[in-house]
């Protein structure tokens, strides 16, 4: 799996950080904590806000994190209310990860507690927020059905020389003893092989907003480039360019319902992220994604204009 960036976690406990000396030691992003509970119910950590304008200053992508204690429903809603005012309107280009390795949650049993990380994860993404979750191998070996948390991804803890989870993950929290330069004491290291930002940005996740045209979700359909000049952008903006697509075929999960600053758009998977490009006569094309429906589609085409010549000639 290839290395996409390097990066820390951080909360309260690190105090007060130098986030340029970070940037400076080749911190590419951070994952922040929103918070935690106590007795007292759901907190926001001290630091929060501090720590996501400080990383973003120095030029990192910054993602959250909250740490769960909720046995129910009812509890999982009560910590949101929290954790969601505190992000109100932030942008992140990492996603908000639930935090579940809690030992009070074990006696819940792998069908409740997954339910549980899934229901919470499940609010976040209605409420425009890209969510995760985090754990370490072996409780989620013991206490959790991940593959039926498969579509969000996972931030995974191994402290060993080598990842020993074997499913699926984006990031991988590889250390808890890290020392940073602008960090005193200990620092969570990370490596992420996923770039969510184009997904977050594409689904007006994570404060990106939801400005730009308006979409339908299709499927069975593909965006073929045989333009080399063909450009691709982060959002439907000619100026958020991200570069120029090789030549191929793409699938693409959305189409505009009308035009957007003069151009059809579609919104298409590309490397594991997605993405956006206006349909130009000259350099690309949405057709169907499949041989035997485009040759019906022809078939049809070419008979309706069989049936009008023949009109035409009566």
């Amino acid at each position: 799996m290839a290395l996409f960036q390097v990066g820390i976690d951080v909360s309260r406990y690190q105090g007060s950080i130098n986030w340029s000396a970070v940037a400076a030691a080749g911190k590419q992003f951070a994952i922040v904590r929103i918070g935690s509970s106590n007795n007292n119910g759901a907190y926001v950590d001290p630091y929060f806000l501090q720590n996501v304008n400080g990383a973003h200053a120095a030029g990192l992508r910054v993602g959250a994190y909250y740490y769960t204690y909720a046995r129910t429903e009812s509890a999982v809603a009560g910590e949101l209310t929290t954790f969601l005012n505190a992000l109100e309107g932030l942008q992140l280009e990492y996603p908000v990860f639930v935090d579940v390795e809690a030992r009070s949650l074990t006696s819940l049993g792998k069908p409740q507690l997954t339910n549980l990380v899934k229901y919470a994860m499940d609010i976040l993404n209605q409420r425009k927020w890209y969510a995760g979750w985090y754990s370490y191998t072996n409780y989620i070996n013991s206490y959790m059905n991940a593959s039926a948390l498969a579509n969000y991804p996972l931030w995974v803890a191994d402290y060993r020389s080598s990842l020993g989870y074997t499913g699926q993950y984006g990031m991988w929290q590889y250390s808890g003893s890290g020392t940073v330069s602008g960090i005193t004491g200990a620092v969570d290291l990370d490596y992420s092989y996923q770039d969510y930002l184009p997904t977050i940005r594409a689904g007006n996740f994570n404060g990106y907003g939801s400005d730009g045209p308006d979409m339908t979700t299709v499927s069975g359909y593909k965006l073929t480039v045989f333009g080399s000049n063909t450009e691709y952008f982060y959002t439907a903006n000619l100026n958020d360019v991200v570069g120029y697509l090789p030549l191929g075929s793409y699938p693409v999960t959305q189409i505009t319902k009308e035009k957007y600053n003069g151009y059809d758009w579609v919104v298409f998977e590309y490397n594991g992220g997605q993405y956006w490009t206006a349909l130009i006569g000259d350099r690309n094309r949405l057709e169907r994604d499949d041989t035997t429906d485009d040759c019906s589609r022809q078939l049809a085409e070419a008979n309706a204009k069989i049936a009008a010549a023949k009109a035409a000639l009566e």
